[in-house]
């Protein structure tokens, strides 16, 4: 059975933790760059299917 690597809901991306931290390696350690790229990801699967509420980081 395939490998699930990334699950889209309405306002979360569950993602494998080795797809997260590949993605932080290959950013060269800015997790705030990789933060800002899925943030952008979601907000624009949510675009495609009509989903107008962003999910921001809880600070």
């Amino acid at each position: 059975m395939a490998k699930q690597r990334m699950i889209v809901t309405d306002d979360q991306l569950l993602i494998d933790m080795n797809l997260l931290f590949n993605a932080i390696r290959e950013a060269g350690g800015d997790w705030e760059k990789v933060e800002a790229d899925m943030n952008e990801y979601l907000a624009s699967i949510q675009a495609m299917s009509g989903t107008h509420e962003q999910s921001k980081p809880k600070k």
